[in-house]
C-alpha cells in the first residue's frame, strides 16, 4: 500500500471507513433521511486535509482513511463518517432510535434546530397523521 494511504488512516480503526462504504452510506442516508452529506475529506496522521476529489484520484482508493465530512445545513461541524455511520445503526436498534437520531444531528448541525427538523421528515409526517388520525 502507498505510504501516503497509511498516513490517510486513523490509528483508531472505528474512525476508518473506505470510499466506496462512504458513497453507499452517503446514498442510503439521503434516501431514508432528508439529510445530506456536503463536503467529506480526509485528516491525515500528520493533521493535514486531503479533500476527497483528490482522495478519489488515490491508486489505492480501497483503502480504509480517516473520512471526515459535514452534513449540508447552517453551522454544520465536521463528523467522522465511520462514526457517524455506527451511531445511526446503534440508534436504529435502540429503544429510542428518534431520540438518538436527534443527538447525533445535534453534535453534526450543533446551530440547527434539529427537533423542528426531524418533524419535517416525510415519514415523520405521515407517522404523526396515521396516530393523530386513529383519535375519534
Amino acid at each position: 500500500m502507498n505510504s501516503a494511504a497509511n498516513d490517510w488512516a486513523s490509528s483508531d480503526s472505528t474512525q476508518n471507513i473506505t470510499l466506496a462504504e462512504a458513497d453507499q452510506f452517503k446514498n442510503q442516508l439521503s434516501a431514508a433521511l432528508p439529510v445530506q452529506i456536503a463536503d467529506r475529506f480526509v485528516k491525515t496522521a500528520g493533521g493535514e486535509i486531503i479533500h476527497e476529489t483528490e482522495l478519489r484520484r488515490n491508486p489505492f482508493p480501497a483503502a480504509p482513511v480517516n473520512l471526515w465530512g459535514t452534513l449540508a445545513g447552517v453551522g454544520a461541524a465536521p463528523v467522522n463518517m465511520a462514526q457517524i455511520r455506527a451511531a445511526i445503526r446503534s440508534a436504529a436498534r435502540s429503544n429510542n432510535p428518534a431520540g438518538e437520531l436527534q443527538n447525533i444531528l445535534h453534535h453534526a448541525l450543533p446551530t440547527s434546530d434539529v427537533a423542528t427538523m426531524i418533524l419535517r421528515f416525510p415519514a415523520v409526517a405521515v407517522a404523526i397523521g396515521t396516530a393523530i388520525s386513529q383519535i375519534a
